[in-house]
């Protein structure tokens, strides 16, 4: 498949062009290094050419503690292959919340507001950046009183929170490694993590809160400890209600010695930070390991990338079970003020999120391209109904942005000064692989430029070499180490599972695959996502990604009638060829009729091609999910070939995947919708 060598449309371009953090981090490295980089694109080939030079020049610039040894005149052993993963900075001490606490120079200046559902807006808990310190002392000093000692496990069943960030940063201050659970994951869920990695102390939040409802944890938290051995300590943190099946957490706090310091444990930059899961849909979640030194690509990104200051104020929409509550955190290294939303973001309606942007004047706002569709489908117009001239830049992630859904944001939804960026990076990087160029424009439908130190690579599937130049969609790969892969897998004997996951899709070359679809646009630049790469479809060896037919299917003017959709193929060993299938779910009152059936094929042949339409079509009452709120592609192919799938507790909805078994033997569309 060729991506398209047009054009597409120019929606923004920067007006402050040359004044932003990223200019000034070229104009640096021009100085320092004799160069005459003129671009974003120039200094980003510059720093995967020449990344010894370009990750020791990052540190230092962006003011990281301590001050790299004279010593150390390498970033990592670049003799090393790849996938042996070379440790950075080896020798190096570095603790990640040493370098995350101390970035706003005003100790009265907020640094957290916890907001939670049903609140008024108005009632935010706000915390100055000198009480976020005295609460991590604290907590760092309890726990160390409680006998956790640094590589001990610190488990947190709790949501997105000030709680959640002081645990978090009191862990890594005391060298321990903290995993978060978001409380509303089922017991199967939280069982499956926990068990591998035995925390030997777990917070839970009393109550979740979610979608106008609240519910009590202490019977699910009971049924966790009845089967992890050995049985953590266990604390309840009040959210709703005061349960007394546990601890209070003020019992964990009177442990605090009123006059430890706020000291640090002398972390290798290599050294175990936190823990999350993966979002694989079968078997048990892989727990891979993140280190210290993710602060230095997660600073990068917030404060080069994103232009991040203590002036900024950011509103991140993320459950404490996905990379971007760490993603988020990364702001805090900035010394921005960072807005904890504990709560459904469509509860009471869509515009819910879009209320606190404006309470809070919010400069960041972290969403998805799923709440965009949601705002979109309920017909609001933001910049009408609220005031938001203090955004700055509304920063999507987890799935593709559609062009029509650029054109909505610039046309007729949000300010036009306003950066849109479409990100793309994982749970596996904990950075953006494609990230943010304040000085560069915005074409509808396309990414703009890969992050700086991130060798990215669009590979030809069968030999591995590069295609990113002629603007054939390949596999995502990376070809050299970078500061944020992760340390192992927790209890992964001799890596064979970290390898088989990023190093075994090519046997000619030592490369990272991301598993993701990607090609570039020749004459813009600009990086489309086609979906995950085990997910392209090939009828008739015609390859492309789903992301594709979403862009078409959840936009105007479908979108009026269809609410969400899953395209994957079907090939059965019987099969010759695959078939392509359509998954619509529909907004009541309407159905899927044989008229609208072909509205929709006509659609995608009118907007892509007649070899992209699906051969099936069919109305389903439900789209199977991840906890991160990703569609289910591989499960489901695998379901219509034949295979009998159980699905993981990382799968939101578990019941729909089997539902799919009845189309595998499917030879023609029905006549009229039967659900």
């Amino acid at each position: 498949m060729t991506a398209s060598s047009k054009a597409p449309e120019l929606l923004w371009t920067p007006k402050l062009a040359g004044k932003t953090p990223l200019d000034d981090y070229r104009r640096h490295v021009n100085r320092r290094f004799y160069l005459n980089l003129r671009t974003s694109r120039d200094l980003h080939r510059w720093s995967v050419d020449r990344p010894q030079e370009f990750w020791m020049d990052l540190y230092s610039h962006l003011g990281l503690v301590p001050r790299l040894p004279k010593h150390i005149t390498k970033a990592y052993d670049d003799s090393v292959p790849m996938s042996s993963n070379p440790p950075f900075f080896p020798g190096l001490k570095l603790n990640y919340a040493e370098n995350a606490l101390f970035s706003n120079p005003d100790p009265s200046a907020i640094a957290l507001v916890g907001i939670r559902e049903g609140m008024d807006l108005a009632d935010g808990e706000e915390v100055s950046w000198h009480d976020y310190r005295e609460r991590v002392r604290l907590t760092a000093s309890a726990l160390r009183r409680s006998g956790i000692k640094q590589g001990d496990r610190v488990a947190a069943l709790v949501a997105t929170s000030i709680w959640a960030m002081v645990l978090f940063h009191a862990s890594a201050a005391i060298g321990a490694i903290f995993t978060s659970i978001s409380p509303e994951l089922g017991l199967e869920g939280c069982v499956s993590r926990l068990q591998q990695v035995t925390p030997a102390i777990l917070f839970a939040d009393s109550d979740t809160v979610y979608k106008g409802k609240t519910v009590e944890t202490s019977t699910k938290v009971k049924q966790i400890l009845d089967r992890l051995q050995p049985q953590p300590q266990t604390y309840m943190v009040p959210v709703a209600s005061n349960p007394t099946a546990f601890p209070h957490i003020d019992a964990f706090l009177a442990k605090a010695n009123t006059s430890d310091p706020l000291t640090f444990c002398a972390t290798k930059f290599s050294d175990p930070l936190m823990i999350c899961y993966s979002s694989g849909t079968t078997g048990a979640p892989k727990c891979i390991v993140h280190q210290h030194g993710i602060i230095l690509n997660l600073k990068k990104i917030s404060a080069i990338h994103n232009s991040t200051t203590p002036a900024d104020v950011i509103l991140q929409y993320s459950s404490t079970s996905w990379v971007v509550f760490y993603v988020m955190c990364g702001y805090t290294a900035c010394g921005a003020k960072t807005i904890l939303y504990n709560g459904s973001p469509m509860y009471p309606d869509a515009k819910q999120l879009l209320r606190m942007v404006e309470k809070y004047k919010v400069t960041y706002f972290g969403t998805s391209p799923r709440y965009l569709l949601e705002v979109e489908m309920s017909k609001a117009i933001p910049k009408r109904e609220f005031d938001l001239s203090s955004l700055r830049i509304v920063y999507t992630t987890g799935a593709t942005l559609s062009p029509k859904q650029y054109h909505w944001f610039y046309s007729s939804a949000f300010p036009p000064h306003v950066h849109l960026c479409n990100t793309a990076g994982g749970t596996d990087t904990a950075t953006s692989l494609v990230a943010a160029d304040p000085c560069g424009p915005i074409h509808a439908g396309e990414m703009q430029i890969f992050a700086l130190g991130m060798d990215v690579d669009v590979a030809d599937p069968m030999t591995g070499d590069s295609i990113l130049k002629i603007g054939e969609a390949g596999e995502m790969i990376v070809r050299k180490p970078f500061p944020s892969m992760p340390c192992y897998f927790w209890g992964d004997e001799g890596n064979k599972k970290y390898k088989e996951s990023y190093f075994e899709r090519f046997s000619n070359i030592d490369v990272w695959a991301q598993h993701d679809w990607m090609s570039c646009n020749p004459t813009t630049g600009g990086l489309i996502m086609h979906g995950r790469s085990d997910g392209v479809l090939n009828p008739s060896g015609i390859r492309f990604g789903s992301g594709e037919i979403y862009a078409i299917v959840e936009a105007a003017p479908l979108n009026s009638r269809i609410s969400n959709s899953l395209c994957v193929g079907r090939r059965r060993p019987q099969d010759s060829d695959e078939e392509v299938f359509l998954f619509v779910v529909m907004s009541p009152p309407h159905r899927l009729t044989p008229q609208f059936r072909i509205d929709v094929k006509a659609a995608i042949r009118n907007a892509l091609s007649a070899r992209h339409v699906p051969k099936f079509v069919i109305e389903v009452p439900d789209i199977p999910v991840t906890i991160n709120g990703k569609k289910i592609e591989t499960a489901v192919k695998q379901v219509l070939g034949g295979k009998d799938v159980k699905p993981s507790n990382t799968v939101v909805n578990p019941h729909t995947i089997g539902y799919f078994s009845r189309f595998r033997d499917m030879e023609s569309e029905p006549r009229e919708a039967k659900l």
